[in-house]
């Protein structure tokens, strides 16, 4: 966290000023100082609302801030070609520090890098951006456009938004959201309302990828025999009929446009997945943390890094095929030790196995309309999820993360759904570090992590995590987004 904080961009507040150009050296002036502003440093690493240092000035040199200051003090560490920039009382922050995001997997789905980086000569991509029940209408008629554009054998590639807000999405990573309590919200692509043997009609001579701008995605046959070249492994690419990835690989749709779609435009893949970056920078992001799905992605990310083209740091963690690679003696002494290496702008940071389940303690209420909503699929579907641990005492899983834990190794970057498995999970860590002999200074020290914070953590949770250094966090796309449905399932006892 002290290397982040050494080297964030700074965002200046009220004037939508970004200097966004300080984070590579080779970017910037040598010698810069920032003065007569508030600059808040957030440099208070305890669990708390404190901010910090609060200082006048700044003084940074190659992209690395290393002094905060009054306006005599750090004004005085200028030489003859140090640039000196008043900022007439405006507020510096720090920038954004996502510690669970994965842009490798949105940049393919943003409208403004992917046309930037292709065009009809290369990839055929159309971006459908209206309601689902306006997407469905149009698809028929933009996929035979795209159709009589491509070259036989050309790749199209078709990404349906769910409105230019996203206003129209489903729901998120714990599966509640708008669907069951909006009609207009629903997901054409995962539900089926587009699928396999349309698109083998309409496109049979050329490979078909249609996604959204969540995790759905749909294929054609010729585009699934080509993925195939690419990931013969039955875990990784399992046949069309069980879904869109295998429990032990990662989902279809994570892999799909990187590996395959893109396969021989490697240069426009590099070229937009920075691009994607330099967007995100934009909004003030300057560091995330994410699992890393796709191979590729560590080749991209780490070719960017090596020619100081990447616009933001990341750390990215293990999560491929993980049934094979964790059951590895060597594997795991292996990513144990690789843990907290890597550059200042691109590190490894740890392992992932596998996504939590929606199990929790809450009850479901009588009353709940989603519960037995038939009309939209629901009926019995948040009953049978909130049962659903996979980390339970007696599962593969558990075991694999049991050993990872007593190797050394650091839980991170999960998305966690319901409170159950937090137990789970919390019960596998605890006992695994004392059978390894750690202090609850080491355990403190590997800052296990839990993501989204989905129906999870509950009061008695939570002074664990404090004890045992857990970070925990949450996004507030899942609490608009989520909490209607939570409300309507489980009523006040979803946020207790």
């Amino acid at each position: 966290m002290v290397k982040w904080a050494a080297s964030l961009l700074a965002l200046l507040c009220g004037s939508g000023w970004l200097l966004g150009g300080m984070a590579r050296a080779e970017q910037t002036q040598a010698d810069v100082i920032l003065y007569n502003g508030k600059i808040v440093s957030v440099d208070d690493h305890g669990f708390t609302s404190r901010l910090g240092t609060i200082a006048q000035a700044m003084h940074i040199q190659n992209g690395k801030i290393l002094h905060l200051g009054a306006n005599s003090e750090i004004r005085g560490m200028g030489g003859p070609d140090t640039k000196q920039i008043d900022l007439r009382g405006r507020t510096v922050i720090p920038g954004f520090i996502l510690t669970h995001e994965h842009p490798w997997d949105w940049n393919p789905v943003e409208p403004g890098p992917v046309k930037a980086a292709l065009n009809d000569d290369t990839v055929i991509v159309r971006f459908l951006e209206d309601s689902p029940e306006e997407n469905i209408k149009a698809f028929p008629g933009v996929l035979s456009e795209a159709v009589k554009k491509a070259r036989p054998g050309q790749w199209i590639y078709i990404v349906l938004t769910y409105g230019k807000h996203y206003e129209y999405a489903p729901w998120g990573t714990g599966r509640l959201g708008r669907k069951g309590l909006d009609p207009k919200s629903f997901d054409p692509v995962g539900e089926g309302r587009i699928n396999k043997a349309q698109l083998d009609a309409l496109a049979p001579n050329n490979p078909v990828v249609v996604r959204d701008v969540f995790v759905s995605m749909r294929a054609n046959q010729k585009a699934l025999d080509e993925s195939l070249k690419v990931f013969s492994e039955p875990d990784v690419n399992p046949p069309e009929s069980s879904g869109s990835g295998g429990e032990g690989g990662v989902p279809r749709f994570r892999w799909m446009f990187q590996s395959v779609v893109m396969k021989d435009y490697y240069p426009q893949l590099v070229e937009l997945m920075r691009l994607g970056m330099e967007w995100w920078a934009g909004y003030g992001m300057t560091a995330f943390s994410s699992n890393v799905y796709d191979p590729l992605n560590i080749k991209v990310y780490s070719e960017l890094d090596q020619k100081g083209k990447l616009p933001v740091r990341q750390m990215w963690s293990w999560n491929w095929r993980v049934e094979h690679f964790f059951s590895d003696q060597f594997f795991l002494n292996t990513v144990v030790n690789l843990t907290g290496r890597g550059s200042d702008y691109f590190w490894f940071g740890g392992g992932a196995l596998i996504q939590g389940r929606g199990c929790t303690q809450a009850q479901i209420q009588e009353s709940s309309s989603l519960a037995k909503s038939r009309e939209v699929g629901l009926e019995g579907y948040y009953q049978a999820r909130a049962r659903s641990c996979v980390y339970t005492p007696d599962s593969v899983y558990s075991k694999l993360l049991y050993d990872y834990v007593k190797a050394g190794g650091r839980f991170v970057n999960h998305h966690m759904i319901g409170d159950g498995d937090i137990d789970n999970v919390l019960t596998i860590i605890q006992k695994a570090s004392k059978e390894a002999g750690m202090t609850e200074e080491e355990i403190r020290a590997k800052r296990h992590t839990f993501d989204h914070s989905v129906l999870f953590p509950r009061p008695d949770q939570v002074e664990f995590f404090r004890r045992m250094g857990i970070i925990t966090s949450g996004t507030p796309f899942e609490i608009y987004l989520g909490s209607p449905a939570a409300f309507n399932l489980f009523g006040e006892k979803a946020v207790n």
